[in-house]
């Protein structure tokens, strides 16, 4: 790599200054921070970096690259980095990497992230990840584009991105892993008790940005085993659900009051009126204004 300038970045999760906007002609097209998840569109320049992070990074590749990569000590490899294919990176590894120009989608996801999981899922309550170079994979491609197309939408549904960064990290154990010692539990559903704990606390907290982890709490069950279990119990995800129970909450508001859509899309957990518009559109069939109206 010698022919190539050597650049050093350092990544951190939820971190907004990780990597900054042009950092050695690197373009950030889109960037979101939330939680265990940092999202990153990207247009890197020719060129040689060195990049070591204390997260779970994979760079999901946009375009097709030619790369020459070093791991920590190990020798040189080249690479013909392919669309639609991935790189996936532990934490605390060094990489030293000179690609061509392209587009890539960058996703950093917390230790704690998987630290959860592997004492849930995986027996001996370890697990050695191992980084994984070009790889491709069905599922691995539907999470990233749609993790990426939420981060980019302008919209950010808490509890659907805690359930894709679940799924993504499974699934990234079991490539990167050793797939015989995870333990995919068969999920034996809710008791109504639990249920009912968690349908009054979404009720009272709608207007809250609700995440997937809030809602495990309430059930006494880790995020993994919570969202299988609502699903089985009642047919539909909790993300789902608690969109459903937002949009009848505010068909009731605009039934009984003449409050603003604006402070109505507040009141039920919605960003804003825009972001009440497009999901009541979607589920409806109508805008909310044209519901209003038919009411009148």
């Amino acid at each position: 790599m010698a022919n190539h300038a050597r650049n050093v970045v350092g990544l951190a999760n939820n971190d907004e200054n990780y990597l900054p906007r042009n950092c050695y002609g690197f373009h950030i097209e889109k960037r979101r921070c939330w939680g265990p998840v940092t999202v990153d569109l990207i247009d890197r320049p020719a060129g040689e970096v060195v990049c070591r992070s204390n997260c779970y990074r994979l760079t999901y590749f946009l375009t097709d690259f030619q790369a020459i990569m070093e791991d920590d000590d190990g020798p040189q490899r080249e690479y013909e980095m392919l669309r639609d294919n991935f790189v996936f990176r532990p934490p605390d590894t060094t990489l030293r990497s000179a690609l061509s120009a392209g587009r890539y989608i960058q996703l950093l996801q917390s230790g704690d992230t998987y630290a959860n999981l592997t004492a849930e899922l995986v027996r001996g309550g370890a697990v050695d990840l191992a980084p994984r170079y070009n790889i491709n994979d069905p599922l691995i491609s539907q999470l990233v584009l749609t993790i990426a197309n939420e981060n980019s939408n302008g919209f950010l549904d808490r509890i659907l991105v805690d359930a894709l960064n679940t799924a993504l990290a499974v699934q990234i154990m079991r490539i990167c892993g050793n797939p015989t010692t995870i333990a995919l539990t068969p999920s034996n559903g809710l008791s109504q008790e639990r249920l009912k704990r968690v349908y009054d606390y979404i009720e009272a907290h709608l207007d809250d940005r609700l995440t997937l982890s809030d809602l495990a709490a309430v059930a006494c069950l880790s995020p993994y085993h919570f969202s299988r279990s609502f699903k089985q119990a009642l047919g539909i995800g909790p993300q789902r659900y608690v969109t459903q129970r937002r949009l009848e909450r505010a068909k009731t508001l605009m039934r009984r009051t003449n409050q603003p859509l604006a402070r109505i899309a507040q009141e039920v957990g919605f960003s804003d009126q825009s972001h009440l518009t497009s999901v009541f559109r979607r589920e409806i069939g109508v805008t909310p204004g044209h519901f209003r109206a038919v009411l009148a």
